[in-house]
């Protein structure tokens, strides 16, 4: 940051479409806090950007863990960049010594949407459709609503999926956020139902990573935060960790605070859609912890660890 002519905050973010749509909802918060700051996009490459005809799921362990966020917490670190945008769902939840990161903003629809050349939901899809997804907890969840529907996996950005892919299958599963992030919302064939699929933990919240001892950015990046989503995710993200679950674990939690209830759901399912932990808990606001300890319990009991477990090494055998 360069205080020559004015401070300039340096921006890290992905070069996709999405990321800097995201990136410059980001900007604007923070210009909206201090408007006599310039702010600068500088874009960085991922592991994930370069290889998008590799399913995430099939990279292996190692790219999983830092696919979408590594290099630009490597940026951050190395001071090329002074604060990196991000999907906050995409943040390890421990991240690598130096680093902090918030959730920033009011989380959009955390639901996934369906988009069909059909024109059609998903009860009224063909027998044996083909669905496009790489997303084990969309396969699982989805198999266990219809077990007729058969998967194939998609990488890719955004807009190819909500275009040439809705083509090229009978339907495509995206997260809503995404979609409506880049104005593609009139493409959206359906909002699929929480009962149906859960979205992942701290889906459609954006976020920021920056250096821990940036006092300067890490005021700047809470001056933009949203109460009631940090407590969400952070709840989400934790119950992930106490189920032993990563980024493709067959994982759906979602928490709200609506009229002073906070509300927890979780749920795993198994690869074919057979076995199903789940647990829905209601709370006041504070209390988080206690919700978080009590489903993780339940889960585990019915069976959430094995079901990770099992999904896990079914991609392992799919890489080899």
């Amino acid at each position: 940051m360069s205080a020559a002519a004015g401070v300039t905050v340096r921006v890290g973010s992905r070069g996709s479409q999405l990321a800097l749509a995201q990136t410059h909802a980001i900007i604007a918060m923070m210009a909206a806090q201090r408007p006599e700051w310039r702010f600068e996009i500088v874009e960085i490459a991922t592991h994930g950007d370069r290889f998008q005809d590799v399913p995430i799921a099939r990279m292996g362990d190692q790219v999983q863990r830092g696919i979408f966020n590594t290099a630009l917490e490597e940026a951050v670190l190395e001071g090329r960049v002074d604060v990196a945008t991000c999907s906050f769902k995409d943040v390890e939840s421990r991240l690598p010594a130096g680093l902090a990161a918030m959730s920033v903003g009011k989380r959009e629809d955390p639901r996934d949407v369906l988009l069909s050349r059909h024109g059609v939901p998903l009860g009224g899809l063909p027998k044996g459709a083909v669905l496009a997804t790489s997303s084990p907890r969309r396969v699982s969840q989805l198999r266990a609503y219809r077990p007729d529907f058969r998967f194939e996996p998609m990488r890719g950005n955004v807009t190819t999926r909500a275009g040439r892919d809705v083509e090229r299958y009978d339907g495509v599963v995206l997260a809503a956020a995404g979609v409506k992030r880049l104005g593609l919302q009139e493409r959206i064939t359906q909002y699929i139902p929480e009962e149906i699929l859960l979205p992942a933990p701290a889906q459609a919240a954006l976020g920021c990573e920056y250096a821990a001892h940036r006092g300067d950015i890490a005021a700047l990046v809470a001056g933009i935060q949203d109460a009631d989503t940090e407590r969400c995710v952070r709840l989400e993200k934790a119950l992930l960790v106490r189920l032993s679950g990563g980024c493709f674990a067959p994982v759906g939690a979602l928490a709200r605070v609506e009229r002073g209830v906070l509300t927890l759901r979780a749920c795993a399912v198994s690869a074919d859609g057979k076995r199903r932990a789940a647990r829905t808990l209601h709370g006041s606001p504070g209390a988080g912890a206690i919700l978080l300890a009590a489903a993780a319990d339940d889960l585990l009991r019915a069976g959430a660890r094995e079901i990770i477990a099992e999904t896990r090494g079914i991609l392992q055998v799919e890489r080899t």
